[in-house]
């Protein structure tokens, strides 16, 4: 039986962030370039150094060469700049994009190339595909007549003597030009294992169980696509549209695959100074299978959220908004804000 969770009250920072980035030039066109970013608690909360978007390269016309950790994946980064609620906040379209469900939630720091976490609740957020990631080598294109792409390998450094071998790959072509904006973006992890992870939700009551620790010679690969089209109407309207597929197998548990689709649409309407926004987003229950081939069921397992937003530009660099948002989850299903 689900637990019934009293109603609360929350005070959150929502993303309160501080950051330095700097250039120094080396020779010709190339430079050395660093950004260290850092979450701040101002509600209290916990704060951490580089705990969010970090890295260490070299840039010029050639385009960049960067790595780090905790470094914003080129899948991440598919649409995210698009996201009319600032890719940030309860309202964002992370709460459907990214997330399997089953409580898992955009996060400053996930390790894709990791097998688990140093918990359960680490774990299961590997599950996640809108994430930081660690251990990464990224290539970032210069823009050529509006496209551009990147390129980012997780190095195998979890790599284990039982014939475990984790690593990620995640790529991202783009297009954005005069009113058009297209994006096709792809990851794929190898060994992190996080159908096994997701199975340990206990559905109604957001907890999870014991850290999972693969056998000898499993394997398992998760794997992500989604494509974003956008468009820019009369010079004054924003028009997004999101599809996303998340797909997880694995060769050891009770259910050896599971895979979702979800849908998000937004538009994004500025008068003046004012901005209106409405997005909606539908996470599909998918399917699942079992290795025996015997029934298996994913009913219950989809959602969807609505948000309404209001944005009013004091000047160039600040802007003040006022968002809200539901998600309203199926009966077995545990999706949440992507943010706070």
């Amino acid at each position: 039986t689900p637990a019934i969770s009293p109603s609360r009250s929350i005070l959150r920072s929502n993303s309160s962030n501080f950051g330095i980035r700097g250039v120094r030039h080396l020779f010709g066109s190339v430079n050395a370039v660093f950004q260290v970013e850092s979450s701040v608690g101002a509600d209290g909360g916990a704060s951490n150094l580089a705990g969010r978007d970090t890295f260490l390269g070299l840039s010029g016309s050639y385009g960049s060469l960067l790595y780090g950790g905790n470094i914003d994946s080129p899948y991440k980064r598919g649409v995210q700049g698009k996201d009319p609620f600032f890719a940030t906040g309860i309202a964002t379209q992370k709460g459907i994009l990214g997330s399997p469900g089953f409580n898992v939630t955009s996060v400053n720091a996930v390790s894709g190339s990791t097998v688990g976490g140093n918990a359960a609740g680490a774990q299961q957020q590997n599950a996640g595909f809108d994430t930081r990631l660690n251990n990464l080598v990224m290539y970032r294109s210069p823009v050529f007549a509006g496209f551009s792409g990147e390129l980012a390998y997780g190095m195998n450094e979890q790599k284990t003597t039982t014939g475990i071998k984790p690593s990620v790959i995640s790529a991202v072509a783009r297009y954005d030009r005069g009113p058009w904006f297209a994006s096709y973006a792809y990851e794929e992890r190898e060994d992190v294992f996080a159908l096994n992870s997701l199975q340990t939700l206990v559905p109604g009551s957001g907890t999870t169980g014991a850290l999972f620790v693969p056998p000898a010679g499993a394997t398992s690969k998760d794997s992500a696509n989604k494509i974003g089209v956008g468009y820019k109407l009369f010079s004054s309207t924003d028009l997004l549209l999101v599809w996303e597929n998340l797909k997880y197998t694995t060769s050891v548990g009770a259910v050896r695959e599971y895979e979702r689709d979800a849908w998000v649409g937004s538009v994004n309407h500025r008068m003046g100074r004012h901005h209106a926004i409405v997005s909606y987003g539908k996470a599909e229950a998918g399917s699942c299978s079992l290795p025996a081939g015997t029934a298996c069921s994913t009913k219950g397992l989809g959602a969807e959220q609505w948000a309404l937003g209001y944005v009013y530009d004091l000047d160039a660099s600040t802007w003040i908004y006022a968002f809200w948002t539901q998600i309203r989850n199926e009966e077995a299903a545990a999706y949440n804000f992507g943010v706070s």
